[in-house]
């Protein structure tokens, strides 16, 4: 009995929402619209229970992927954010230790629900030491920023490439 009311309780709640509708808007090409649309909701509501009344399994959201498309774009945005605040951290990191001029690029898919690391390329191609160092050693160097990257929960069992 629960289904038939929630069915007369939507056709009813879409009724007055179109009644409401057609009150706020103005008079114009605009209203008839607005009816038309809203016409076509309630006959959707109306016909939605009978495919399962006749033992068809029937569901109008696969005809449908904006929700899906929208969680999409949220995880996109939401790992690209990630990636970049991963990028400053690498970079302060790095400042700290005077290899401003080490870029570090990161490959990584954000298409997925979760960021996916595969790689880190590091250059090392426009480090510029400094006079006071008399002696340095390009390994040492290479450790150091392994041990920076390492730091980073996210980049642990990630394998860093360097050229040089």
């Amino acid at each position: 009995m629960s289904a038939v009311s929630s069915w007369l309780l939507s056709i009813a709640g879409i009724i007055i929402l179109s009644v409401l509708a057609e009150f706020v808007l103005p008079e114009g090409q605009i209203n008839k619209y607005i009816k038309v649309i809203f016409s076509f909701i309630i006959l959707l509501v109306i016909i939605m229970p009978l495919p399962k009344l006749f033992g068809k399994n029937f569901d109008i959201s696969q005809y449908f992927n904006s929700e899906l498309q929208l969680q999409e774009d949220y995880l996109y945005q939401l790992n690209i954010d990630k990636l970049e605040a991963i990028n400053t951290e690498i970079s302060q990191e790095l400042e700290k230790e005077n290899l401003e001029k080490v870029k570090v690029s990161i490959n990584a898919n954000v298409l997925c629900e979760k960021l996916e690391i595969f790689g880190i390329y590091v250059d090392l191609c426009d480090l510029e030491y400094y006079e006071t160092s008399d002696n340095i050693d390009i390994s040492k160097t290479k450790e150091k920023i392994v041990n920076i990257l390492k730091q980073f929960e996210e980049l642990k069992s990630v394998e860093v490439k360097f050229n040089e």
